[in-house]
């Protein structure tokens, strides 16, 4: 049996088109015409026997067997990138845009990603922290190049990476707020997937709760929990030793796991891009095993 061999050419063709969701735009990116770009995508889908995209109008979607392959073709453009990075020393004069979630770790990563700048001075990168269902959009947007953050699970677009992490109860040294009518709730604004846990346990519970305390900042919901003002759930990355964990005993219900997504633009990224998405990853490795 002759093995098949998939073109790096026409894997990048294929994962340009689903990133920008037009065949124009990719021929624009790709330095080729559109009818090139349709060629290629037509020579990738003779190649695995399967059609890959389905083409609405104007845009673009993946077919099932598309979503299959979409996630193989980013890893081994990935890895191409990164084996040619080590013969061309060049390297793009370009801001990388990078998301970082205030509702997850954002000091681990961002301690993370200091000390890559520091550590290479010819890295540009702009930063910008926000809600993890903010910094998707703004993925999906082209607003930004490399994001990390909360997602609600199954497959998503420029998802590269995923963990799970289990949320726990948490509240200040002493109390448990366990004969609480209402238990006060201290959370992130609405849409937050840390708040959508917490509420939807509570209502299968059927268990009375408030919002005590609304903060987009996990520095803001760390210090309301400190101050005694209700209850709210952490992962091991937010935890603070000041802190206690509520356990089953007090009445509070389980909570179902959290996914944390490491996302990027595969079209964005240069050899610094995947350097910095090589070290995010190592640092959240760490802080998950």
């Amino acid at each position: 049996m002759v093995q098949l061999n998939l073109p790096t050419e026409l894997l990048r063709t294929f994962v340009t088109v689903i990133e920008v969701e037009s065949y124009t735009h990719a021929a624009m990116l790709l330095g080729r015409t559109q009818p090139a770009i349709s060629l290629q995508m037509k020579r990738l889908e003779d190649l695995v026997g399967q059609p890959l995209v389905l083409r609405k109008g104007r845009g673009v979607s993946l077919t099932e067997r598309g979503e299959t392959l979409i996630g193989h073709a980013r890893q081994i453009l990935r890895l191409n990138d990164l084996a040619v990075s080590q013969f061309d020393r060049d390297t793009k004069d370009s801001t990388l845009r990078i998301g970082l979630p205030v509702d997850y770790g954002v000091r681990m990563l961002q301690t993370c990603l200091t000390g890559i700048v520091q550590q290479n001075p010819n890295i540009k990168t702009e930063i910008r922290c926000d809600l993890s269902r903010n910094l998707i959009d703004a993925l999906r947007k082209d607003e930004l190049d490399i994001a990390v953050g909360l997602y609600p699970g199954g497959d998503q677009q420029f998802l590269h990476r995923s963990w799970l992490e289990k949320p726990v109860w948490v509240a200040a040294k002493g109390l448990t707020f366990r004969d609480a009518e209402e238990l006060p709730l201290i959370a992130h604004p609405y849409g937050c997937i840390y708040r959508d846990r917490m509420t939807e346990a509570l209502k299968h519970a059927k268990r009375r709760w408030r919002i005590a305390f609304s903060s987009p900042g996990i520095a803001s919901i760390q210090q309301a929990v400190l101050d005694g003002l209700g209850v709210s759930c952490l992962t091991g990355p937010t935890m603070l030793s000041a802190l206690q964990r509520l356990s089953p005993d007090t009445g509070l219900p389980e909570l179902d796991p959290l996914h944390i997504g490491l996302f990027y633009r595969q079209t964005r990224l240069d050899q610094s891009g995947h350097h910095i998405v090589n070290e995010i990853e190592a640092t959240l490795k760490q802080a998950l095993t």
